[in-house]
């Protein structure tokens, strides 16, 4: 049996090595973009927070210091749109409260079209447009070396993962990556990944061509070497 999953996971990159005296931590001003985006994940209707992930995301699009706050903003104003929209691109829209990882829209499938309808999301790459529609339930955080943080290097990797019956990790390869220096890291993170077993005619199956997204953001290499990161 063939599934294809998407995972997309934001985790901190950490590690003894890891040290950085010179490393500028996040500012004041990348704070308050991060502080800010999480309230309006809690403004309601989407309408009345639109202009604000448009301004969080014009702001955070400027410096590599804020990609935390954009990949934020660009993440829930793209699913919120979506959820909000669906019947506009095809799917029945789910019932009030229920679990946008309930349901079978898969967002990835429309990003050129979610873009034509928001242009705020112009700003945004790809990765951080895309959905999540199977998560694992337990994951790990890639270890990253000091030359990755001394070099400050972020980004994203994208695997493809065989997962066996178990829900355990069989095989990983990288299918892309943002840089060849993270997809180490990403690798030895994913292996030890598990996934809720998949039932199919009542008995558990492998599932292959898993594809999972690990992102390494400015913020999270800032913890790694010791910035307060604190409500992170």
């Amino acid at each position: 049996m063939k599934s294809v999953f998407a995972l997309s996971i934001l985790l901190l990159v950490c590690g003894p090595e890891a040290k950085a005296d010179d490393f500028p931590c996040p500012d004041e001003q990348s704070r308050q973009l991060l502080a800010e985006v999480r309230e309006l994940n809690n403004v309601h209707p989407l309408s009345n927070a639109e202009l604000g992930y448009a301004r969080v995301i014009e702001q955070a699009s400027r410096r590599e210091m804020d990609d935390l706050p954009l990949y934020i903003a660009c993440k829930s104003l793209a699913s919120r749109t979506f959820r909000t929209n669906c019947s506009d691109y095809g799917y029945e829209c789910p019932h009030p409260g229920s679990d946008i990882m309930e349901w079978p829209a898969q967002i990835n499938d429309w990003i050129p079209e979610l873009r034509a309808n928001v242009p705020t999301l112009a700003s945004c790459p790809d990765a951080y447009i895309r959905q999540d529609p199977k998560l694992p339930i337990v994951r790990f955080k890639p270890v990253v070396s000091r030359e990755i943080v001394d070099e400050k290097i972020t980004g994203w990797v994208m695997l493809a993962l065989d997962v066996d019956e178990y829900g355990r990790v069989t095989n990983a390869h990288v299918t892309s990556s943002t840089s060849s220096q993270l997809e180490a890291p990403a690798l030895e993170a994913a292996r030890r990944f598990r996934y809720q077993k998949e039932l199919v005619d009542n008995r558990y199956v492998p599932v292959t061509g898993v594809s999972a997204t690990i992102y390494v953001s400015y913020w999270l290499l800032a913890e790694a070497v010791g910035c307060s990161t604190s409500g992170e």
